[in-house]
């Protein structure tokens, strides 16, 4: 799982919730740098002790599976979270 960017996962997740958001949105949409929303994002999130936790799990391979998709889910609190401002 930390051979794969976190920046990079961050812009993967917000791609899935961001044309909803633009829809609902569509002024803050436009005004939004999605570039700073994702690089400001994914700096939280590295200093997040839950995510550095469950890298630190997924590194150790024990429930690889349920060690990313609790990764993915704390990326996606936090897109969610900056979405709603």
């Amino acid at each position: 799982m930390n051979s794969i960017p976190l920046r990079d996962l961050v812009e993967q997740r917000l791609d899935v919730h961001w044309p909803d958001f633009a829809r609902r949105h569509p002024n803050l949409a436009a005004a939004i740098d999605r570039t700073r929303l994702i690089d400001t994002t994914a700096r939280s999130l590295a200093d997040d002790p839950d995510l550095r936790a469950a890298l630190r799990q997924a590194d150790l391979d024990e429930p690889a599976l349920a060690a990313a998709s609790r990764v993915l889910g704390l990326i996606e609190r936090a897109i969610t979270l900056a979405l709603k401002l």
